[in-house]
């Protein structure tokens, strides 16, 4: 069977097809392709990832377009991944929000494979943003900072926290709208069904170039972790650059728990003293000494920004790709950092680091990312003490 990646159309032999001339697609290496999931028809192949695959879903009668997240076999025979799976779906229900990638359905595949549905966007990542486009407008810069804020303080009084906000997780949609993605490793509130392991001291989340000083450590988080981390992307969407680099897994977390970081004036020039104020108090080692709210944050950058010149405020609409917001589908492939034994210290004693949370053969030589595979780059990072005897 061949089909169509546009429309989903599906014919017996090869060519084009006769609705909008696209070149169709052979099943034969993808069983999914025109199958029907749900309402939708399964059109193309938009990513894989170490723990699934992300297809884009056409319905054939109004023709309307959608992400679905299909995870693999191998992961769907594990309960703890499955629930995981499925808390990005809980969490972005519970927030319902318009800067927030919505989420309309989830169920099982007749095969037992649990999968997703979700919106499909136009756009880019904010971390292709970043890197075509800097230096970026710093009007620009706060419109979209504005909207991410509002989304998180919406999240927050709802009782979650995201715990891997970065460029990769937030889309921007052709029209310049962010919208959050990948609550796949979200901090639940208890009765909403959070995993045990996603919540334990000693039990390390998320993107290590990302990471709060108290996540880096394995201790308790709450929101003011998620605001450390949007001091981090502000610092690299003002700059282009992130503010701690280093050349081992465990010497960049030691920064983020030691090390101040730079002003972004000294990296960009033309910025505005007043936005160094802001970046170091979002990045403050210590939680209380940061913004204690997102609305806390976005008040001090409309503070900040009144002294923009009227030029400045050009808008961040990426250019159309033609891609859903897959989040951490799609991996780069490399070989992951090498782990020692105790983070400087920073792990409490008695417990032994390790890449956790997937089952045996999933990672294929890469860290995890809210359950898809991704590279030591931008990879979300899992370690984890040892389980109770």
């Amino acid at each position: 069977m061949f089909v169509c990646p546009e429309c989903g159309q599906c014919f017996q032999a090869p060519g084009q097809c006769p609705s909008d001339g696209n070149p169709l697609s052979d099943n034969l290496t993808e069983p999914l392709l025109g199958q029907m999931v749900g309402s939708y028809r399964i059109a193309a192949l938009l990513g894989v990832g170490g723990m699934g695959r992300v297809y884009k879903g056409v319905h054939p009668q109004i023709g309307s377009r959608v992400a679905i997240k299909v995870l693999s076999m191998e992961c769907a025979h594990h309960p703890a991944l499955v629930q995981r799976f499925f808390a990005e779906a809980r969490s972005v229900n519970v927030i319902r929000h318009e800067s927030i990638v919505n989420i309309v359905d989830l169920s099982t595949l007749s095969d037992g494979r649990p999968y997703i549905v979700m919106e499909y966007l136009d756009g880019q990542s904010l971390s292709e943003v970043i890197r075509e486009r800097s230096p970026l407008p710093v009007g620009g810069v706060m419109t979209l900072m504005f909207e991410v804020l509002d989304a998180l303080a919406a999240a927050h009084q709802a009782g979650i926290v995201h715990r891997d906000l970065k460029p990769d997780n937030i889309f921007v949609t052709a029209q310049g709208r962010p919208k959050v993605l990948d609550f796949g490793i979200a901090k639940l509130r208890p009765e909403l069904g959070a995993g045990s392991d996603a919540t334990r001291t000693g039990s390390i989340l998320g993107t290590p170039h990302y990471m709060s000083p108290e996540q880096a450590q394995g201790q308790h988080i709450d929101h003011r972790s998620d605001i450390y981390a949007l001091g981090i992307i502000l610092f690299e969407l003002l700059t282009g650059a992130r503010p701690f680099e280093a050349p081992t897994l465990y010497s960049l977390l030691d920064m983020h728990v030691k090390q101040p970081p730079p002003p972004p004036t000294s990296v960009r020039r033309d910025l505005l003293p007043v936005f160094d104020q802001v970046v170091f108090r979002a990045l403050a080692k210590r939680p209380e000494q940061r913004y204690q709210t997102a609305g806390e944050m976005k008040q001090a950058l409309e503070l900040a920004s009144q002294s923009l010149p009227q030029g400045s405020w050009a808008g961040l609409g990426a250019r159309s790709s033609g891609r859903p917001p897959v989040g951490n589908v799609t991996p780069h492939y490399g070989r992951p950092p090498t782990v020692p034994s105790t983070l400087g210290g920073q792990i409490p004693s008695g417990t032994s680091p390790s890449f956790g949370g997937h089952p045996p053969g999933t990672m294929g030589g890469q860290v995890m990312s809210g359950g898809y595979g991704v590279g030591p780059t931008g990879g979300s990072l899992h370690l984890s003490p040892p389980a109770a005897p």
